[in-house]
């Protein structure tokens, strides 16, 4: 009998530690309390015949991994991967980021889709699209239409701009590659999208707006283009595996480059040249990967060839990099390990926070849709999400300029910040049973009869679920009367190797939310506690704030006040910890190795506001 009361009562504790959010559940346990009693005096043989519903660990999923991918994605979002669905989410993580750190690394074709058939329907990838401009008023264009300024360099190079809408709201973030002629003019050069912006999309929006004075022809290549990434956690592993893997084949065809002569672009830099027997293949070899520098460095070869070509060189490449026999080759992954890799270290992707002006429908309109396919459109500017670098402030007129102008000059800064967003397993139940008592299942045959009583005992709904985009998030213990902002992107379960769930989501203002749970008596987001190793945070490991023992410094706030501050999703029992993300935590230097992100976490860096990383253009206390 002790037992059972003990078993009744466990979750009590908690009603202190969420504030009423669990009193529900509670109540309707505490009234279960007889049931559980007559269990207990019912049960001759003792307490093995009953089997009591503990809370899930990683090896309970091994079973239901793909079942737990299928119910944490609607079916239009579901991703190529390439692994086996049955294998586990975090065991995919897992490997994944053992590759990553390797120096073989992993590599990724952002053209075509070569893990669709991994799935049992047709697989979305996170493919992206080219456009070509070319003509005398190259130059002129890209500065009118985008956010950066086109560098005065006389070799080819590679650099970010954004593309705006008139309000200042970023439409995708989109790659340069330019090769300036022997005069140092640019008149030709290529636009590569976002991963996910595939098709003519770009070629389409931008093509009504070419005039005769523009003196430019646009060009949509993307049937022609592959786009090949091959990325380590530092840029020596990427060096090493990419000369191994690549450059040797691609300089067997260019022909005319000895590879003891040959060097990887630096960052900023791009390589041009010709390839193919009558050097109909242009090549271009650029540092990038589409990912943030927190994560991975490496490396990127954009092909352009005849396709029709019953051998390309674009394939006999990717079938290089992931042959089987290659035990030096990179790892192969698909669009589903890209979103995973993507949420993880804070960036902004295409259809989640890169919308535009996105539906006119209000966000109370698309609270009130009842269909999960519904997509949740951001409408933010490059301030909100951290991409304030992308933009030539002292540059003349461009798309977007005013709205850009109206962000700037409030003193309070952006409206929202990007942060990223932690649900970990061990403080939520995702996969709690709502059927029968949830709490407790009953195999004893004998209790055959108990099993009618409680066929009509009232059930303990499990209102815990999986983050997706548009969701709101309160301040925990808030009752829902605390928004903090909403989620606009949430990646696969476990996806990260650990037992949590990380998405990303646009936050308000801090100034009101602090004063709000200061009001409230409500605890303040302690931005100095560290995860011990990131599995479970109800065993937290307060660590010194010092830099280093005895050293006396104090660890620097983040830049981010809500860092840390514990929410929960509206309209359930979810609750997750907002973290800012990786490039406004971690310290690193733009022209240094940069190690992996996990390996950021264990050291417990924040970002040097001194050298490589910035505070931003707002430095108020908003």
């Amino acid at each position: 009998h002790c037992i059972a009361v003990s078993i009744a009562i466990g979750w009590a504790p908690s009603a202190a530690a969420y504030d009423g959010i669990y009193r529900d559940r509670i109540a309707r346990v505490m009234l279960l309390l007889p049931l559980v009693l007559f269990i207990g005096a019912a049960t001759s043989e003792g307490w093995s015949s009953v089997d009591y519903r503990r809370r899930s660990t990683p090896s309970d999923r091994l079973c239901s991994a793909q079942a737990l991918r299928a119910a944490t994605r609607p079916a239009d979002l579901q991703l190529s991967t390439a692994y086996d669905q049955d294998v586990p989410p975090y065991i995919v993580g897992e490997a994944v980021r053992s590759a990553l750190r390797s120096d073989r690394g992993v590599c990724f074709d952002f053209t075509t889709d070569r893990y669709a058939s991994n799935q049992a329907h047709d697989g979305l990838g996170r493919s992206v699209s080219v456009v070509k401009i070319e003509g005398k008023g190259t130059t002129q264009f890209l500065n009118a239409k985008f956010s950066q300024s086109v560098p005065a360099k006389d070799r080819s190079f590679a650099y970010k701009t954004a593309y705006l809408t008139p309000k200042g709201r970023v439409n995708d973030v989109l790659l340069v590659v330019a090769t300036p002629d022997e005069n140092g003019l640019v008149n030709e050069a290529f636009l590569v999208t976002s991963p996910g912006n595939s098709g003519s999309t770009l070629y389409d929006q931008l093509s009504p707006f070419v005039f005769p004075m523009d003196q430019v022809k646009l060009i949509d290549c993307s049937p022609s283009t592959t786009v090949l990434t091959l990325a380590c956690s530092k840029i020596h592993d990427a060096r090493t595996s990419f000369n191994k893997n690549v450059v040797l084949d691609v300089l067997a065809e260019a022909g005319n480059k000895p590879f003891e002569d040959f060097e990887l672009p630096s960052l900023g830099e791009c390589i041009h040249f010709k390839a193919g027997t009558d050097d109909s293949t242009d090549l271009f070899i650029l540092q990038h990967t589409f990912l943030p520098q927190e994560s991975c460095r490496g490396y990127t070869i954009i092909l352009q060839e005849d396709l029709s070509n019953p051998n390309p060189l674009a394939d006999r490449v990717w079938d290089n990099l992931t042959a089987e026999d290659n035990d030096k080759g990179p790892v192969g992954l698909g669009a589903l390990e890209f979103e995973s890799l993507r949420v993880e270290s804070g960036s902004p992707g295409f259809g989640t926070e890169y919308t535009g002006d996105g539906s006119k429908k209000s966000e109370d309109d698309f609270d009130q849709q009842e269909s999960s396919s519904s997509n949740y459109h951001a409408k933010a500017n490059p301030m909100e999400l951290h991409l304030g670098n992308l933009i030539d402030i002292e540059k003349g007129c461009y798309q977007g300029q005013e709205g850009i102008a109206a962000v700037l000059k409030n003193k309070r800064g952006p409206a929202r910040q990007l942060y990223q967003v932690a649900f970990y397993d061990s403080e939520n139940d995702f996969d709690g049973s709502s059927s029968g008592f949830g709490m407790l299942t009953i195999d004893n045959n004998k209790l055959a009869g108990f099993r009618e009583i409680a066929k009509n005992a009232a059930t303990i709904e499990n209102d815990t679920r999986q983050p997706r985009a548009g969701d709101k998030l309160y301040v925990l213990g808030s009752n829902e009367s605390i928004e903090v902002g909403r989620i606009t992107s949430a990646s696969e379960p476990n996806g990260s190797g650990d037992a949590k769930t990380l998405a990303l989501a646009l936050v308000k203002r801090p100034g009101p939310i602090l004063k709000a749970i200061t009001e409230q008596n409500l605890d303040l987001p302690m931005w100095w506690e560290d995860e011990d190793d990131g599995e479970d945070p109800t065993e937290r490991n307060l660590v010194s704030r010092r830099e280093d023992a005895g050293s006396g410094i104090l660890k620097p706030p983040p830049l981010d006040q809500l860092h840390n501050l514990e929410v929960v999703i509206g309209g359930s029992y979810t609750v997750g910890r907002l973290l800012a993300v990786p490039s406004r935590r971690y310290e690193y230097k733009s022209n240094g190795d940069v190690a992996s992100l996990l390996d950021y976490e264990k050291l417990g860096r924040v970002v040097n506001t001194e050298e490589g990383g910035s505070p931003g253009y707002f430095q108020y206390n908003f």
